[in-house]
């Protein structure tokens, strides 16, 4: 698998490290994006970002070849806490060996206390010497950065130094229904430092997510343009996870099995290789 692409952990919500990493080895994936995000996986708090948690995690690479540089820590950088979560994140990703820390930026109600802290925010991760990028988000909540054409002026108020962007394909679907998912994902493929693919499907319940080259979305030519540019991205792939009508995230009661797991993702992979191929 070329070195542009990592592999979410999100695939595996219910599982244990040792068990996820374990199965990423046997799928053939040596990039790790470590993925915690409310919501999203199981339960954790901030105070899990512990030296000797990212010993274990950076052990357990070791053992099957693996590396981190993309880190999943989703919070909302209007917060009147978000120096000191934002700063658990960094420090922890960057104990991994991780170069990028991936959040939210901030709801448009929080975009003013976003900005004016946004020069704390970026000396957090320069100290610790990873670079911030700001998700679109899914929930359908008003954001700073709600699609493409956000990013432009958005960057224009911040340190690119610290800040950067990564987008995600399949939040577009729920966040804004009213635009074309593949137009808007094409526009920021040339403006975006990291993209999420994200294969979805719309269902009379809301939205389920699916193996790379079955959403609704054309992920396929999306792949097809960053890896043209030569730009990296991850495949997250939430398969416990589905969106309600209103865009709001729920997780099966049980994980799935990794057999389940393990088959969607080699699929995935096995598509993403046949594409790779093709560029």
């Amino acid at each position: 698998m070329t070195g542009y692409v990592s592999v979410s952990t999100a695939a595996y919500d219910g599982y244990g490290f040792d068990t996820i990493l374990a199965s990423l080895s046997r799928c053939g994936v040596h990039q790790v994006e470590f993925a915690f995000i409310d919501g999203y996986v199981e339960a954790f708090t901030d105070s899990d970002f512990t030296n000797v948690f990212a010993d274990d995690l950076n052990n357990e690479m070791r053992r099957h070849g693996q590396e981190c540089r993309y880190f999943s820590g989703h919070i909302d950088l209007g917060g009147s806490d978000a120096a000191a979560r934002l700063e658990a994140r960094c420090r922890f990703a960057a104990a991994l060996g991780a170069s990028y820390v991936i959040t939210n930026a901030a709801t448009r109600d929080r975009s003013d206390a976003f900005f004016r802290q946004a020069d704390t925010l970026a000396a957090i991760a320069c100290q610790f010497g990873v670079r911030i990028l700001l998700e679109n988000p899914g929930n359908g909540v008003p954001n700073v950065l709600d699609h493409a054409s956000d990013v432009t002026a958005l960057l224009e108020r911040l340190d690119n130094d610290a800040f950067g962007i990564n987008y995600d394909v399949g939040n577009i679907v729920s966040h804004c229904p009213g635009r074309t998912p593949l137009s808007d994902a094409l526009a920021a493929t040339s403006i975006a430092d990291h993209f999420h693919i994200k294969p979805c499907i719309r269902t009379a319940e809301g939205i389920d997510f699916v193996a790379f080259g079955e959403g609704d979305v054309d992920d396929v030519k999306v792949a097809t343009e960053l890896l043209r540019q030569g730009k990296p991205f991850s495949l997250e792939l939430p398969f416990r996870l589905h969106r309600d009508t209103g865009a709001q995230p729920w997780r099966d009661e049980q994980p799935l099995s990794l057999e389940v797991i393990e088959s969607r993702l080699t699929h995935s992979l096995k598509e993403l290789a046949s594409l790779t191929k093709k560029v």
